[in-house]
């Protein structure tokens, strides 16, 4: 049976600003992002800016984060509408070109997406990176199921048909992509950094075929 590789998205398969230093809430994506949600909040909640920014800050303290699930159950606002007109972007406007594809052709290995973000961005971030013919395996950030939330992990293994010992979790975030999945079993992989948490750690993606040849599964 080949091992299941559960890739995270942001932070892992391309970085914002073209550097590695620049993580997500200091990118301009996130500046871009927070700017459509005071706008979208603007019209759709009849306040101004400075009200905007008062209603996103409460919701996303008030519901960890999760500001689409905030304002749907506060406001009655649709996630699907919020995700349609804050985080529908243009890759190539935050993206360095970074074809992907020869990467995952190289994996022996069933190959899935998992990300917090909404498919609206998650999607375009794969065509842009090659990776088009993986949206039947992209896992996104719409449902009420969202990483670091362990049973996401294990949703996408019984999907496939694929035990969690025998999947691999590949992320930039310890908490979001290492922590969840080694509960559940699961080889985990850290990039960009270092932490005793993950089973292995690597500085890139280019490292990971060689590391894999090494790891039982």
């Amino acid at each position: 049976m080949k091992p299941l590789i559960i890739f995270d998205l942001d932070g892992t398969l391309y970085v914002f600003d073209n550097s590695n230093s620049v993580n997500f809430t200091s990118s301009k994506f996130y500046a871009t992002i927070k700017n459509n949600a005071y706008q979208f909040l603007q019209k759709r909640l009849n306040t101004d800016l400075e009200g905007a920014k008062r209603i996103y800050e409460t919701i996303k303290q008030d519901f960890n984060g999760e500001v689409s699930l905030g304002l749907e159950e506060r406001y009655g606002i649709d996630r699907y509408e919020w995700f349609g007109s804050t985080w529908n972007l243009n890759p190539r406007d935050f993206l360095k070109p970074d074809n992907k594809k020869p990467l995952f052709d190289s994996l022996d290995a069933k190959i899935a997406i998992l990300t917090a973000a909404p498919r609206v961005w998650a999607s375009q971030a794969l065509d842009y990176l090659g990776l088009a013919e993986y949206q039947s395996m992209l896992f996104t950030g719409e449902p009420n199921l969202r990483k670091p939330n362990p049973e996401a992990f294990r949703q996408i293994c019984d999907s496939v048909g694929i035990p969690p010992k025998k999947a691999i979790s590949i992320g930039d975030q310890v908490a979001s992509d290492i922590l969840p999945a080694k509960t559940l079993g699961m080889k985990t992989i850290l990039v960009r950094s270092y932490s005793n948490e993950a089973d292995y750690c690597i500085d890139s993606l280019e490292d990971l075929p060689n590391l894999l040849r090494r790891i039982a599964i």
